[in-house]
């Protein structure tokens, strides 16, 4: 499979500043000067000492250093190593490409690319994060790693530095509201209170608490955060005084342990013995939870005999109230999350009860059942909801599957697997979807449904990754199980299989007689999902071998069912499969529509990006038709930023990639190449709203403004000439050399325009400019 690669300027994926960022003014510098001179940077320390905030400052303030991004990849809830290059892989966005666990693929997509990866929390995968790191080095000159752990990855040209906590008020300084504000830890602290009591002010009558506080807790960050939250039920004194107590029942401790973690073990000791006993065992039972958590998931997964569901409710208030539980999100329904080291202080206790394994258990059923639920209401009003839920409790599927996999539920495991099958697929995540399969797969063998349906859904994700040899392999144990079993729905699912591995290998004739065998069972079984997705592959595969009107039938019948059901994903396919056929035939206005339509319809499936691609796509073909050509050009380069987004493109379906290299060549030909080139950064340019919105020929929602208009850019004469050269697609080099200048001025220019613009790639410098000189259409 064809390598893709990303758009340049993208910006990443770091996490928006949610509260303000106090003092390492010292520690983002050296961060910015080793990172100038190593590949390889590591920050150490203890936990909550301040490690992953300080990162994502540093790579907020280089964004501008790396074309292709600064990236984000968390590692805190994930336990499993195989899964290190696949995680980075998906907060990349490479959401099409088998990179394996080997992780070649990555390093090949990484190869060309100037981008900053931030690998956070690597110390529970430490070998795995390593392994990687020392890959990438070696296969990615242009890509930096910035990794922060509880120790150095240890890999050759690595830089470490070790991440202190806050500095803390002198004690033999007279503390003063003067002297507190020039302090990090007494700035922290007064920062985070006002957030807890809007009126708290540091007075001359609160400094020396504050100060003495501060010295308590060493400077910890997140030792401070949590303390500042109990001014909701506390007074700085209390505070201060059950610190104190606390520390002193520390000295019979581990005395090689460094201070600052017996700080922080102290500071939730100390919430633990605030807490009831109910409390505590809520505490110790959610910790089997990763990334969070729902009130119906803790009233099946926690309660028992001991625990009545009907008190979980209160006792998660309570938790809540007691900063041990957070609220996050802003969603229909309320969700919770702990933080990482009260995640693992929780887990502790649930181990030394003997309940880890009873209650992972339950967690097992929980998500299983979900998981069902969500493959057996796909088609239904309830789709989007659906989609989204899964989405939000990605690391506790994570979890499931493992447990199962680990205790060889062999069942259990492939039912699960198989069962996200619509979460793998739409949400883009066939690499990790392939991942617990192929596990669950391995495990000793059952003759079972579920193995039948684990066994296809790993086939046809093998298929669209291209991997037809690995299909066709598991489609044989697949065919020899069926025969052994008694009938089930299953049985439609093989021919279906195997007339995708004929329609990607060109053979349309055979693809066409198993989709046939299979829309006969599916009907057999009132099986909708089924037949809907039969009906989009017999209708294109009809459409695109023959005459086009050939496959309407097919299509219209797909989109009745689904419109009679509620369900999204098929529908919008259908939709997008009739544009293409409609064009085909010559009826542009009838293309454009159905493609409008489904991009409407995918509206409603969050995230859903492979579809907008399609629809994108199909629209700039009827423009390029009706030579609308800087309509077309613009789309096509809004395609293209989601093609690259998901590393993926249309090369897999033969015709559809000869109909866009027909398209790019008629539009070039006509608007000359500087101008199609201005089009498609404009098209590149757009966010995915705006893409959308303008697809669709409607305005765009309001948004903030990004950029200065024509009349007030503020650029001067040779800024307006260096922005000229930029969208020539000229380096700073090369841009010095035309001016005659040193390359250093010429960067300034740069970064100049970038400033007054108000963004942050070249390539939205030169849609911008294209903006100017040319008319839209």
């Amino acid at each position: 499979m064809s390598t893709a690669t990303t758009a340049r300027g993208s910006l990443g994926n770091l996490p928006a500043e949610v509260t303000s960022f106090v003092g390492r003014r010292q520690e983002v510098t050296g961060i910015r000067r080793l990172l100038s001179t190593n590949r390889l940077v590591t920050l150490t320390g203890g936990g909550g000492v301040g490690k992953t905030r300080l990162a994502q400052r540093v790579g907020g303030e280089m964004r501008r250093a790396f074309p292709d991004g600064v990236w984000f990849v968390e590692l805190a809830e994930l336990r499993d190593p195989d899964l290190v290059a696949v995680t980075v892989a998906e907060a990349l966005g490479i959401r099409e490409e088998s990179i394996g666990a080997a992780a070649p693929g990555l390093a090949e997509f990484l190869a060309d690319h100037q981008a900053l990866i931030i690998l956070d929390n690597c110390e529970q995968l430490v070998a795995a994060c390593a392994d990687l790191a020392a890959l990438l080095l070696r296969s990615c000159p242009e890509v930096r790693i910035l990794a922060t752990s509880r120790q150095a990855l240890r890999v050759a040209g690595e830089a470490t530095l070790a991440v202190q906590p806050l500095s803390v008020p002198d004690p033999e300084v007279p503390a003063t509201p003067a002297e507190l504000a020039r302090n990090e830890s007494a700035s922290l602290l007064a920062e985070r209170a006002a957030a807890v009591l809007p009126d708290f002010t540091v007075t001359e009558e609160n400094s020396a608490t504050i100060a003495r506080l501060c010295q308590a807790l060493e400077g910890l960050p997140l030792a401070i955060e949590l303390a500042v939250a109990r001014l909701r039920v506390l007074s700085l004194d209390q505070i201060l005084e059950r610190l104190t107590d606390r520390y002193r029942l520390l000295t019979s401790g581990t005395r090689n342990a460094p201070a600052r973690q017996q700080t922080l073990r102290a500071l939730i000791d100390w919430s633990w013995d605030l807490c009831s006993d109910a409390e505590r065992t809520l505490w110790s039972r959610v910790s089997v939870f990763s990334g969070g958590l729902e009130l119906d998931a803790a009233e099946q997964v926690c309660a028992d005999d001991a625990l009545p569901a009907e008190q979980i409710l209160d006792l998660i208030a309570s938790l809540v109230d007691k900063s041990v539980l957070n609220r996050i999100g802003d969603g229909p329904r309320a969700r919770y999350r702990m933080l990482e080291v009260v995640r693992e202080y929780g887990a502790l206790h649930l181990a030394e009860a003997g309940e880890q394994d009873r209650v992972a258990g339950r967690h097992l059923e929980w998500f299983a059942r979900l998981a069902t639920y969500g493959d057996r209401n796909w088609v239904s009003p309830d789709q989007a909801a659906v989609m989204q839920r899964l989405k939000d409790e990605k690391a506790n599927l994570r979890v499931a599957l493992e447990f199962a996999v680990s205790h060889q539920l062999t069942n259990v495991a492939c039912r699960l697997a198989a069962d996200l099958e619509n979460h793998w697929f739409v949400r883009g995540f066939l690499s990790e979807g392939r991942h617990w399969l192929e596990r669950a797969l391995a495990l000793p063998p059952q003759k079972h449904w579920t193995r039948v349906k684990a066994l296809r859904v790993a086939a046809f994700i093998a298929t669209v990754q291209a991997d037809l040899t690995r299909a066709e392999r598991l489609l044989i144990e697949t065919r020899a199980l069926v025969n052994e079993l008694p009938p089930s729905i299953e049985r439609a699912y093989v021919p279906l299989m195997e007339g995708q591995i004929a329609m990607f290998s060109g053979d349309n004739m055979r693809a066409l007689e198993l989709f046939g065998r299979s829309l006969i069972t599916f009907r057999e079984f009132g099986a909708r999902g089924g037949e809907m997705w039969t009906l989009c592959c017999l209708g294109l595969t009809r459409g695109l071998s023959g005459r086009p009107s050939d496959g309407y039938a097919d299509l219209a019948a797909s989109l009745d069912l689904g419109s009679a059901s509620g369900e999204v994903w098929w529908r919008s396919f259908a939709l997008w499969a009739l544009s293409v056929l409609r064009w085909l035939d010559g009826d542009n206005a009838g293309a454009a529509a159905a493609a409008k339509e489904g991009l409407d319809v995918r509206r409603l499936v969050e995230d859903e990006q492979f579809g907008v691609g399609l629809s994108l796509e199909s629209l700039a073909w009827v423009a390029a038709v009706e030579q609308r050509d800087q309509r077309a050009a613009r789309l096509l380069g809004a395609s293209q930023r989601v093609w690259h987004a998901m590393h993926t493109s249309l090369a897999a379906f033969h015709r559809l990639g000869d109909f866009h290299d027909q398209t790019v060549a008629s539009v070039r030909s006509r608007l000359g190449g500087r101008a199609f080139d201005a089009q498609l950064q404009r098209g590149l340019a757009l966010s995915a709203a705006d893409a959308v919105a303008y697809a669709l020929e409607r305005a765009a929602a309001p948004a903030q403004r990004t950029a200065a208009a024509p009349d007030d850019s503020g650029l001067t004469k040779r800024e307006r000439e260096v922005a000229a050269l930029i969208a020539e697609g000229l380096s700073n080099r090369e841009i010095a050399a035309r001016l005659v200048v040193a390359q250093r001025t010429a960067e300034g220019h740069v970064e100049n325009i970038l400033s007054k613009l108000g963004f942050t790639s070249r390539s939205q410098v030169a849609g911008w400019l294209a903006a100017q000189s040319t008319p839209d259409s």
